[in-house]
């Protein structure tokens, strides 16, 4: 919209900043909101990359997806009392973010070591910083779409008994993420959750999931071997495609359904299965070789 402005001061009066209003104004230093703004769209200010600090008035109750994304010089950001929502992905990739404010009566939103929790939702939403450890707090029950997506320095984390989701991209990218246990709480692993996580050696998988998105582990090209619990019943489209080290997967009886592309360009694997199975069948029609497990006879 101001794709030239280094500072702006919105009038007084003005109730909303629409979708995308400043998006890709890469001069932008600074913005003044008045007290009248309730509402920050979608993608209002992403990708300004001039833009460091930001302060939202007490007027403002949503926050749009993406509103804040990819605004790599943003070192601080408050956010006061009156705000209720914060869509997704709305700090997506603002790497430099260390100081996050957020006013103590707020009912719905708090900051814990740099990392956003929704208290209403019991959800664990954005992390913010360069983090290399993470022990997130038990009570907390989803992690969030997109929460560490692009935790570049992510080498470890803890995730409690009682989460019980693992949303679409929440892993998305971790680089240095080199193992993780997940709880025998968790019942999803999202699309995408931990796609291209490209160290990542190994994971358990507990024998509570029942559900493996759509391309939940593709492109962990550090990925050797994996066992499928026998409580999973639906493997999504390209779950594991591009996994170039995976040599070994344990598919059980209980999966009914796995989705196109399933193990593509996964060209060192071995599937192991039983015969008769919904497993079986998808290797013999996609002619996919595979070996009967060995507690089967």
């Amino acid at each position: 919209m101001f794709f030239k402005k280094t500072n702006v001061v919105i009038p007084n009066g003005i109730l909303k900043i629409y979708n995308s209003d400043f998006s890709n104004c890469d001069s932008l230093r600074s913005i003044t909101i008045p007290n009248s703004v309730t509402t920050i769209g979608d993608a209002a200010f992403s990708s300004c990359y001039s833009l460091t600090s930001i302060i939202i008035p007490n007027s403002v109750t949503t926050i749009g997806s993406k509103a804040f994304s990819n605004c790599k010089s943003l070192t601080s950001i408050t956010i006061p009392d009156s705000v209720i929502s914060i869509g997704e992905y709305a700090f997506l990739n603002c790497k430099s973010l260390t100081n996050i404010e957020i006013s103590e009566n707020n009912e719905t939103f708090t900051v814990i070591d740099n990392i956003l929790y929704d208290k209403k939702e019991k959800m664990l939403h954005t992390c913010f910083s360069k983090k290399t450890n993470v022990v997130i707090p038990n009570g907390i029950l989803k992690i969030n779409n997109g929460a560490f997506s692009g935790c570049d320095s992510l080498k470890s984390i803890t995730i409690p008994n009682s989460v019980t989701t693992i949303e679409k991209e929440a892993f998305y990218s971790c680089d240095s993420l080199t193992s993780i246990t997940i709880p025998n709480s968790v019942t999803t692993i999202g699309d995408s959750a931990f796609s291209n996580c490209d160290s990542l050696r190994s994971i358990t998988i507990p024998n509570s999931v029942t559900t493996i998105g759509d391309m939940a582990f593709s492109y962990c090209e550090a990925l050797t071997s994996i066992t499928i619990p026998n409580s999973v019943t639906t493997i999504g489209d390209n779950a594991f495609c591009n996994c170039d080290s995976l040599t070994s997967i344990t598919i059980p009886d209980s999966v009914i359904s796995i989705g196109y592309y399933a193990f593509d360009d996964c060209d060192s694997l071995t599937i192991q299965c039983n015969p008769g199975s919904y497993a079986a069948e998808y290797c013999n029609e996609y002619n996919l070789e595979y070996f009967v497990t060995p507690d089967w006879f």
